[in-house]
């Protein structure tokens, strides 16, 4: 049987199907089911996708859905593992496919899909998609009883010119934790990567999703990328080939024995027997094998016994489990065809910490973030944390269980910021509860002066994020941020409830979405509550995504990471753009984890012209338990406690400015005002400065049309009119502006390098014959 659809909003993409389409064999068979997805929490949700399922997995591509991140039709956007009662878990992934060239923007103009077989024993379907001059050709297979999907892509190049590109498939969990391809380096050369395997593995304590890679050469994005380099010539292709492993226990020991078959390497087995020092059983127990320092795989036990198989070698192991302390760790020797028996049976049972934190100058308790700095850091995350926040509503305490052992512990409000982080000893003993007191010496209070911070760059639990409304809540106000704020891909589903938290709590919130199209992302805020996204990104241009995100209630549209492989300016820059350049951007952003530098130079191009775009902040944080909250932030000047509007209309009008630390409180100028200036009148602009880390620098710069008025070097968009160096963590410094008109701003450095960027100081000479 063969059909085919258009849907309106995708014109040029086709689905041509052959074999017994919509089989309804039972789920130990293999079966191919056309419309919404069953899987629980599912993506595809057209009646045109695709699921595919056996009595092991289920996964689902895209066929009429959208893609997140505006990637083209025809991706797997769906997985789950099949559970012990026969129904479906809830969906393991944001995202897997092939990706052309390391996330730059996908321009696409079809994807036709084809079911090359559909029985009861094997599943095949076909999917072409253009990716710019080359055909991006995949086959997904599913097997009967198989937990893999096989995947091979034959990428071509239909164009005329040489194309070099860094391709692979990928693997994006939208929950759980992440185990990278185990890495060790070279003696010789400590650049030099020698990979231990080829998987990259997603997991929690009910799943695992693991990418096999045979082709890989380099890693991306926490190993959730695997890439090879490669160039096409005309005509020429080049075919990849792996598989996405699904498995319902967050247990590497199926992923080995898979590699191990996949490679044809000799192996042998361990049986290990693993137990408490009063021989009780181990919580959810577990053997940790590395290689040469290098983690390499767990394996989980049933009761008190870890069976697994291993590639011959040598190995260093130890036993573990659930808050447990570890073994003493040991060297064994893999040979073949031998099963080698081990026992630990030394293990301790958890204990806990409850931790007060107190402000040192107000002694009333303060949010805080609790980190491990030292002591046991379980390499299952789901075996204990190595992060904790204080609660929400028993503010300063915090609750949390441990291995037994000797700690160090972090304890930190506004890191950086507004104080240092405090470092406290913990000592803690098997089903024993230590409680311990901690003072944080906070330096400076920014809304005493007016000022409010956000981290205007942050993501709860949607797709690739893995934080919840609550943690997410606890890490902004444990960072010292005074506005609480979330961008999730595509989606508000999480703004009611985080303005609900920030409600009980009395702390402003800012709603937002990113629009997240494959050419670009851009956070809209605030967003009206109920507000939902109409336009698809991954068809729609600029101006329609920008005309809706305001029908949201957008005061504020800022273009985030303009300059990464699929920022905005670089898909402008490479013509890959849908609609161009549209002016009503408001502002472009200083991410904390890319080179901003590019983005910094042309914000000073824009004011050099007189164009009021500003800067934003964001970290771009999606993990709050291994990433940090506002690791920068945009300091807002509001005067008091702000609605999510004002704090927008502020920093659309450039009361604001970036910190990765230093705190500036400008005495008689705002940044984004402008300073009327007269021939042969200094006029002097004077600022508080503070610094946790200690003050090291501050330079006043300007626009290009200084340089000639100060007898200075112009230095790209730029000049530096001014530079002084400061010692101490508090500082007034003072600064004559030059008479010309133009723009003028400062960068503050503290002792650790992190600095801040204000937003300009528009400087207008007036004409004084006019008077």
């Amino acid at each position: 049987m063969k059909f085919s659809t258009l849907s309106p909003a995708l014109l040029g993409i086709s689905l041509l199907v052959s074999g017994s389409l919509l089989s309804h064999a039972s789920h130990a068979s293999v079966s191919i089911t056309k419309g919404k997805t069953a899987i629980p929490h599912g993506n595809a949700i057209s009646n045109e996708d695709l699921t595919i399922q056996n009595d092991q997995l289920a996964f689902a591509i895209a066929v009429d859905s959208a893609p997140p991140w505006g990637v083209a039709r025809g991706c797997i956007v769906d997985i789950a593992n099949v559970k012990e009662d026969g129904t479906l878990s809830n969906d393991r992934v944001a995202f897997a496919d092939f990706i052309p060239n390391n996330w730059s923007s996908w321009p696409n103009t079809y994807t036709k899909i084809d079911i090359l077989k559909d029985t009861a024993q094997e599943a095949v379907v076909n999917i072409k998609r253009d990716f710019g001059e080359t055909e991006i050709s995949t086959t997904y297979s599913l097997s009967e009883g198989s937990d893999l999907i096989h995947v091979e892509t034959t990428m071509t190049n239909k164009g005329d010119s040489d194309i070099d590109a860094l391709s692979g498939y990928t693997l994006w969990p939208d929950s759980g934790y992440k185990f990278a391809v185990p890495r060790s380096h070279t003696t010789e050369k400590s650049s030099e990567n020698v990979w231990l395997s080829d998987r990259f593995v997603g997991y929690d304590e009910e799943w695992a999703v693991a990418l096999h890679a045979p082709y890989m050469r380099e890693t991306k994005n926490q190993s959730r990328d695997l890439y090879a380099a490669h160039t096409l010539s005309p005509s020429q292709s080049m075919t990849f080939s792996g598989d996405y492993q699904v498995l319902p226990r967050g247990n590497l020991a199926p992923v080995v024995s898979a590699e191990i078959k996949r490679k044809a390497l000799k192996s042998g087995t361990i049986a290990a027997h693993v137990s408490t020092q009063e021989g009780q059983a181990v919580e959810q127990a577990a053997i940790v094998v590395s290689q040469n320092g290098v983690p390499y795989m767990w394996a989980m036990g049933n009761g008190k016994n870890v069976d697994f198989t291993l590639p011959v070698g040598d190995y260093e192991v130890y036993a573990t489990g659930k808050q447990h302390s570890d073994s003493k760790t040991r060297l064994i020797t893999v040979e073949e065809n031998v099963t080698q028996k081990l026992s630990f049976d030394a293990l301790r049972a958890p204990g806990k910490i409850s931790l007060n934190i107190t402000d040192a100058k107000s002694q009333q308790p303060i949010d805080a973030k609790i980190k491990i700095e030292q002591g046991n850091q379980p390499l299952i995350e789901y075996l204990g944390a190595r992060a904790f926040f204080t609660d929400l509503d028993n503010i300063g305490n915090a609750v949390f269980g441990l291995a037994p052992g000797e700690y160090e512990l972090s304890v930190s409000h506004g890191a950086g910021f507004n104080a240092k982080s405090t470092l406290i000893s913990a000592s803690v003993n098997a089903n024993e509860t230590t409680t311990l007191a901690s003072v944080i010496d906070v330096k400076t209070y920014p809304t005493k002066y007016g000022w409010y911070a956000g981290d205007l760059h942050h993501h709860a639990d949607v797709l690739e994020g893995s934080t919840n409304p609550t943690n997410l809540v606890r890490s902004q106000l444990a960072a010292g941020l005074n506005v609480l704020f979330v961008s999730d891909h595509d989606s508000t589903k999480n703004n009611d409830t985080i303005q609900t938290l920030a409600d009980a709590r009395n702390v402003p919130f800012i709603p937002s979405i990113e629009v997240s199209p494959s050419w670009g992302h851009f956070n809209a805020f605030p967003i009206d509550s109920g507000a939902q996204l109409t336009v698809d990104p991954g068809v729609d241009d600029i101006h329609s995504i920008i005309e809706d995100v305001r029908r949201m209630g957008a005061t504020v549209i800022a273009s985030n990471h303009p300059y990464i492989p699929y920022g905005y300016l670089s898909s402008l820059d490479k013509g890959t753009a849908p609609g161009g350049f549209n002016p009503s951007i408001d502002l472009f952003e200083l991410n904390a984890v890319v080179n901003n530098e590019p983005t910094i130079n042309k914000a000073h191009q824009f004011w050099n012209e007189g164009l009021p775009y500003y800067f934003t902040a964001g970290s771009d944080t999606h993990d709050v338990l291994n990433q940090t909250s506002g690791l920068n932030r945009l300091f807002v000047y509001t005067g008091s406690k702000p609605t999510a509007k004002a704090f927008a209309q502020a920093a659309k009008d450039g009361h604001s400015y970036v910190s990765f630390g230093p705190v500036i409180y400008p005495k008689n100028v705002m940044f984004g005002d402008t300073l009327k200036l007269a021939k042969a009148q200094a006029r002097t602009i004077t600022f508080d400065l503070v610094a946790v880390n200690g003050l090291k620098s501050v330079q006043l710069i300007g626009s290009d049309s200084a340089a000639t008025a100060t007898n200075t070097q112009s230095a790209g968009n730029s000049v530096v009119l001014e530079d002084k160096t400061l010692t101490g963590d508090h500082d007034s410094v003072s600064f004559e502006v030059p008479q010309v008109s133009g723009w003028a701003a400062l960068v503050v450095e503290d002792n650790e390098g992190r600095k801040a960027y204000t937003n300009p100081i528009w400087l207008e000479l007036v004409d004084e014959s006019q008077f």
